[in-house]
């Protein structure tokens, strides 16, 4: 019998009611082409190659791929390695991409994606402390800098929670699944190396204002111009807020 393996971050979803829900979510199109992380036995994959020909699957666990073989049809292909060494080329083919990821690196994953302009939408399953990151508002305790990198360039919408029980392991938390939909927003404001530059200072330490994390690039007159509370601490900020800064610190250089 095959068992999860810890140094994978595997746990399996055996839920076919979860199963068919993201089934549901997808939005299937004879054009787009689909790439699934971690595909582990196939349970999800089994689904969706019933609606699409144009299937891909990324599996790092060599017994998996094993198991794997004997489920997948002729037109869905199958590629053995970790997602973080595939290069930008690689993801170019594909719209859309989907898995059930490995908690421990859920988020570097999902970072992976952004510059891969072609890749549209993805749908992940994660934990939902990430979940509830990538949804936060303005002011709210998540609001962090994932909310506001992954923000800038995915508008990101939490479809639902999944229990432990879905998988097998069951995970000691609760899981989420989200849909990312690519915008282009801001991509005329200000290059993402330089509002990545600003985020990463303003949440510097979480539990200080932005008088004390922008120390170094802004002082006091700079706030007033800006029209932004010193006091604030970058949680009370929106993404339109900090492009401004963004954009007055590069003017002002």
């Amino acid at each position: 019998m095959i068992k999860a393996k810890k140094k994978f971050g595997q746990n399996f979803l055996i839920d076919n009611q979860i199963i068919k829900l993201i089934v549901d979510e997808i939005k299937f199109t004879e054009t787009n082409k689909y790439l699934e992380i971690g595909p582990g036995m196939g349970a999800l994959s089994s689904e969706l190659q019933k609606k699409t020909k144009n299937l891909d699957l990324i599996e790092i666990d060599p017994d998996m791929i094993k198991i794997l073989r004997g489920k997948i049809n002729v037109t869905t292909h199958l590629f053995e390695g970790d997602v973080l060494s595939f290069d930008d080329k690689f993801f170019e083919k594909y719209n859309v991409v989907l898995g059930n990821l490995p908690y421990y690196i859920a988020t570097e994953i999902i970072f992976r994606f952004i510059p891969i302009n072609n890749v549209d939408i993805l749908y992940f399953m994660v934990q939902k402390e990430v979940a509830d990151r990538l949804v936060a508002k303005m002011g709210s305790k998540e609001n962090s800098i994932l909310t506001n990198l992954i923000g800038f360039n995915f508008r990101a919408e939490k479809c639902f929670d999944i229990k432990p029980e879905s998988f097998d392991p069951p995970p000691k938390v609760t899981s989420s699944f989200i849909k990312l939909t690519r915008h282009r927003d801001y991509v005329n404001e200000i290059k993402y190396a330089d509002f990545k530059k600003i985020i990463k200072e303003s949440f510097k330490f979480k539990r200080k204002n932005l008088k004390n994390n922008l120390k170094d690039i802004l002082n006091l007159t700079d706030f007033d111009n800006l029209e932004i509370l010193p006091t604030n601490r970058a949680e009370d900020l929106s993404i339109e807020d900090f492009i401004k800064i963004t954009k007055y610190v590069i003017s002002n250089a």
